[in-house]
């Protein structure tokens, strides 16, 4: 009889974390030499400040990201391990985004959030191709836009951090729960 007690808790420790998917990533700073090979012809890197690579790593695969600031623009361009371009974007504001897809974004945010703030939205460009790069660098707003969130919401009782995606009309794409800051750096 013992052991039935033990076995029945041990099989619904184990039945509760199986059902679980948890998406490990982080994101670190890296070195020019570690960053793949890209092709930097087609980029309009003049008059750019803080260039900066990093390397994403997810449980299903490994993004290079290029970042900078152009003017007054934060710019991301994502690429994999071949040095393929994937997607980019870059910062935006609440009022550079149309005012029906925010109102969309802002009523999904309220129905699934107690409490919101947004820490940064960026408006991304899926795709590989050359016109990509300079819709990205003429700010464009197409309907294959998506917008990514940063966001610190309270669901029930803490708060935590979330990323959610919605495409150019605001609906809503996914939601992940995002990893807290690394704080790795920090000697003690």
């Amino acid at each position: 009889m013992k052991y039935s007690y033990i076995t029945l808790m041990l099989l619904l420790m184990l039945g509760l974390k199986s059902f679980s998917q948890t998406k490990l990533e982080r994101e670190h700073r890296i070195k020019k030499s570690q960053f793949p090979i890209i092709n930097m012809d087609n980029l309009p890197l003049e008059n750019t400040r803080y260039i900066r690579y990093y390397r994403e790593v997810d449980t299903s695969k490994i993004t290079y990201t290029l970042k900078f600031k152009k003017g007054k623009m934060h710019y991301h361009l994502d690429y994999n391990e071949k040095g393929i371009l994937q997607n980019t974007g870059f910062r935006v504001k609440e009022v550079d985004i149309p005012t029906d897809a925010y109102a969309s974004i802002r009523s999904v945010l309220n129905a699934n959030f107690k409490k919101i703030k947004i820490k940064y939205i960026q408006q991304r460009y899926p795709g590989s191709s050359e016109n990509v790069l300079k819709n990205t660098f003429q700010n464009l707003i197409l309907p294959s836009n998506t917008y990514k969130l940063m966001l610190r919401g309270k669901k029930i009782d803490k708060k935590e951090d979330y990323i959610a995606i919605f495409d150019a009309e605001g609906n809503l794409i996914k939601t992940t729960m995002a990893l807290p800051a690394n704080y790795d750096r920090v000697l003690y």
